[in-house]
């Protein structure tokens, strides 16, 4: 991931909310943390599952998602340093210790050498919307190294609008705030077949997931492609 790809090397992500102890007030803090917890819980989440988060941000799943691993592990992945700081500030503030069941840790082009256990599930959102397409091989490329057998990825991002030139900003609305996404800077829109052939190339079969939820994203999931000799 490069700076000229997106500003999260340098920005620290819902550092608004920072210094705030009523984040559930937020809705952007809120719903996305509801949302984000009962899909995985609908996916099969249990107490023993190994879950890896990637661009985890400051704890908003996270905080919520390691009391249900009574028995599993947690592993929250993200580029900006600071931004994981923040994520343990909020650990505390959940009555999560420093001792707990998970492990976050800073990491540039996806290293995951601090995963030491199989993962079940791998999980990010809006994380996509913010890579180029280099990017986003290089991440399931690394997920591969690191995925259980059976293990699933489900990953959003901003699918390109049919009806509109891809290469063409596309207008969207997230509750009534307009924004634009385009083919070529952050955030970006993809076709959904771009993405199967770079899920191909890295060894997964490509679905959408239509359950998710999320106001202006789709869930894409990935499998590890079955070999038949």
């Amino acid at each position: 991931m490069t700076q000229a790809e997106n500003d999260y090397r340098e920005h620290v992500f819902l550092g608004h909310l920072r210094h705030r102890h009523n984040r559930s007030q937020d809705r952007l803090w809120s719903e996305h943390q509801a949302m984000q917890l009962s899909f995985l819980q609908r996916r099969g989440l249990r107490a023993s599952s190994t879950v890896l988060d990637l661009g985890c941000g400051p704890m908003r799943l996270g905080s919520v998602l390691i009391p249900e691993l009574s028995h599993g592990w947690y592993y929250g992945q993200d580029l900006n340093a600071e931004t994981l700081t923040y994520g343990e500030e909020v650990l505390r503030q959940a009555g999560i210790p420093s001792n707990g069941r998970y492990t976050l840790f800073a990491s540039d082009q996806f290293n995951l050498s601090a995963v030491d256990r199989p993962i079940e599930i791998a999980f990010s959102n809006s994380l996509f919307s913010h890579l180029n397409l280099n990017s986003i091989l290089t991440c399931l490329l690394r997920v591969r190294q690191v995925l259980a057998p059976g293990g699933v990825y489900y990953s959003t991002f901003f699918v390109a609008q049919p009806d509109r030139p891809w290469l063409d900003p596309q207008p969207r609305d997230k509750w009534g705030q307009g924004f634009c996404t385009h083919p070529h800077q952050d955030p970006y829109h993809y076709p959904p077949t771009v993405l199967q052939a770079m899920a191909a190339q890295a060894g997964f079969r490509m679905d959408l997931m239509r359950d998710f939820g999320h106001p202006t994203q789709t869930m894409a999931r990935f499998r590890l492609r079955r070999r038949w000799w």
